[in-house]
């Protein structure tokens, strides 16, 4: 009995072994944390209730230009002074909202306190956020809620809601490491919030390749069904976002900028939701829309969102 169990344990670490060879043959590697980027760039930082929130001071844009992006002291997108005695919009979202790859007064909230001089905005955006992020950071204003909030919606975000595997392989935290953003599901019919965390390398797998192809398979099976949550996780969080707003005396708009799925105007417009639809195909296709040609929206096309929002904005303050 002692000798079979022994056969069986070598046989098991020979063929481990061979599989680890084989692997390393044919150009897999075992799993390394990824190098931090340099720190002008790092305009983010780990928060414990966002999963991250923008870092106070001047950091540069990856991508081509490197342009300058400013901070304030709460981590807040640079904007004109807030004018006193007048009604304030909360304008949150992702990267694009937060304005990346463009300067400070280019972005379309700066353009939209430009052309509204009667309002005080403030741009919440955070790269890298989705609607679930975007709900938290309204629901923290509820000790200084302005008179409306715009969300500022992108299509990525319906992936980034359920912390769906490709957004999570593509999230690094301080150290390297892959990181589950804060997210949300549905279960028992009940939207439940989940704070995320860091997902962290199992014993010896900075060592084997066997081991992190077998991690990497454990994660698939774990998020696999996420995908499937998209619509009622997004609907949900939306529903969540237009209570929150009414809560606090706030006025609601969704702002479409770009790529809606299919599902999202039908459930907008029979839940009566106030939406500014500022998306535009050649906003896709056109390379001169995009820094450098592929990167985050240019100057351009921040200006004709302002544009288009503007006047959504001002009827829903009327009414």
């Amino acid at each position: 009995m002692v000798g079979n169990a022994v056969l069986i344990v070598v046989s098991l670490i020979f063929a481990l072994g061979l599989g680890e060879g084989a692997a390393r043959i044919l150009g897999y590697a075992p799993y390394a944390p990824a190098a931090p980027s340099a720190a002008e760039f790092r305009w983010s930082g780990p928060d414990p209730d966002f999963g991250w929130v923008n870092k106070p001071g001047r950091f540069l844009s990856a991508e081509p230009g490197n342009t300058p992006m400013n901070f304030d002291a709460k981590g807040l997108r640079a904007m004109p002074p807030p004018k006193p005695g007048t009604p304030r919009i909360d304008i949150v979202g992702d990267s694009i909202t937060q304005g990346y790859a463009i300067a400070d007064d280019e972005t379309f909230a700066w353009r939209l306190a430009e052309a509204r001089p009667d309002l005080s905005i403030v741009n919440l955006g955070v790269g890298g956020y989705g609607t679930y992020q975007a709900l938290l950071r309204m629901e923290a204003r509820r000790s200084d809620p302005p008179a409306l909030f715009v969300y500022g919606f992108y299509g990525d975000h319906q992936y980034r809601n359920v912390a769906h595997l490709g957004w999570v392989r593509s999230l690094r935290d301080g150290d390297g490491h892959n990181m589950v953003p804060p997210h949300a599901t549905i279960e028992n019919g009940a939207l439940r919030s989940h704070r995320g965390g860091s997902v962290l390398p199992w014993p010896l797998e900075t060592s084997s390749v066997v081991l992190t192809e077998a991690h990497r398979a454990w994660l698939r099976l774990q998020f696999r069904a996420r995908q499937d949550q998209r619509q009622p996780v997004l609907e949900a969080l939306l529903a969540r976002m237009k209570t929150t707003a009414e809560a606090q005396r706030a006025k609601f708009v969704v702002l479409l900028l770009a790529d809606a799925p299919d599902f999202l105007l039908p459930f907008l417009a029979r839940e009566n939701f106030v939406v500014a639809d500022c998306r535009k195909p050649e906003f896709e296709t056109d390379p001169k829309l995009r820094v450098g040609g592929w990167g985050h929206p240019t100057a351009a096309r921040h200006a004709l969102w302002a544009e288009c929002l503007a006047p959504v904005v001002d009827a829903a303050l009327k009414n």
